[in-house]
Parts: C-alpha cells; structure tokens; sequence
C-alpha cells in the first residue's frame, strides 16, 4: 500500500493593495511625473537662455552654450522647442506679460495726483522684467534679411504698449488733442529706449537714474498739458 500524499498547506503569496501600490506607480501617476520632469526642464532651458542671452545677446547666444548651461542635451532642447528663434521668442514673450502684467492704471480714477507712482509702478516692473527690452532693442535697430522672430516680435510689443498707453491717454486727458497725446506717448516709450541703449553703451551709467529723471519730465508735460487743456 502506498504512503498517503502529503498535501502542503502553504498558501501562494498574494499582494496587499499597499504591495500593488508600490510595486509601480499608477499610468495616471507617471503621466504626472513626466508632465512635471518635462515642465521642469524646459524652466532650466528657459533659465539658461535668458542668462545667456541677456548677457550676449541674441546674436551671442547659440545653442550649445544654452545646453551647456543648463546641463541638458539638445535633444532635450528641440523636444520643447523648434529652434533657437521660437526659444527666444518663448523668453522674450515671457518676460514682456510679466512686465505688462506688473502694472495698472485704473480707469475710474483721476490719475493726475497718482503720476508719481504709476511712474514708480512702470519702471519697477521694467526693473524686475527687462529681458524683452534688453534682448530685442539692438535687434529692432538692425536691419535685417533674416528678421528674426523676437525683433518682429518686439515690434508688435512696442505697438501694443503704445496702443495701451495711448487708450489710457484718451481715458483721461481726451480734452488733450489726440496728436498731442501721440507725441506724448511715443515720446514716453522713446526715451525709455533711448535709456536702453545709452547703458548698454556705458554699463557703469546709473539706468534707474535716468528711467526716474525720464519719468519726472513726462509727469511734467503731462501736469502741463492738463493746465493747458482744461477738462
């Protein structure tokens, strides 16, 4: 007679949920962390570009000295980004709604008392967000076969900020004539620029210095104009 089989009464191992759920992340989960390693680096070639470019310019930078920067292939790069223009274009754009965004004139208020420091507003949002201005002024003083993106695009900025200027202008002195407003306004923006490319050409010039003095002279043909045209 055969010995009698001897049945184990050791049970297969099974997970836990607490198993499943470190075993691998969920797809949802790593959808997210690639979304965020992804957003991530292209912040880093975002952040190296600007460094580089407000330093030497558009022309200066190049795109492997952008990936040496941020330690980054180029293939990383051209993932995020077409080419070397839409990245610029990406930077100048970035800084140009930061800066537009740091400042408001009410519509609803009498803004003439105010100038002082609306004028401080404007020019410590230039002061916090001067890429745009840095990097595509000496573009939009060449002229160029190529026309690279960010000087065309800075010449739309350039003619948004005066459109914004010159509808706050209308808002509250319309009693002014509509040629002098202009005048005002594209003097306004101007002598910003002309600011610009003074410091670039003398570093140890005292920029926010003369953005202040610039600012005291419109303020003063602003005051005048309004005694002159009475509402």
């Amino acid at each position: 007679m055969s010995a009698p089989v001897e049945l184990s009464t050791t049970t297969a191992p099974h997970n836990t949920p607490q198993d499943d759920a470190t075993a691998k992340p969920a797809p949802k989960r790593r959808a997210r962390n690639r979304r965020a390693d992804g957003e991530r680096s292209r912040q880093r070639i975002l952040d190296a570009a600007t460094s580089i470019a407000t330093e030497r310019g558009y022309d200066g930078t190049s795109i492997a000295e952008i990936c040496r920067e941020c330690g980054l292939p180029a293939s990383s790069l051209y993932w995020h980004f077409e080419d070397k223009d839409d990245l610029m274009s990406q930077v100048i754009g970035k800084s140009f709604d930061a800066w537009n965004a740091a400042w408001n004139i009410p519509e609803d208020e009498d803004i003439l008392q105010h100038l002082p420091q609306i004028a401080e507003q404007l020019l410590d949002a230039l002061e916090n967000h001067p890429e745009f201005i840095r990097l595509c002024l000496p573009l939009a003083l060449q002229k160029r076969s190529d026309d690279p993106g960010p000087r065309r695009m800075y010449l739309e900025m350039r003619a948004d900020v005066i459109r914004r200027l010159s509808d706050i202008g209308a808002t509250h002195f319309g009693y002014v004539p509509e040629a002098r407003r202009t005048a005002i306004v594209t003097y306004m923006v101007s002598g910003v620029e002309g600011l610009f490319v003074d410091h670039e050409m003398n570093p140890a010039s005292d920029l926010r210095e003369q953005l202040d003095l610039h600012a005291m002279g419109v303020i003063a043909i602003i005051l005048q104009e309004a005694s002159q045209h009475p509402s």
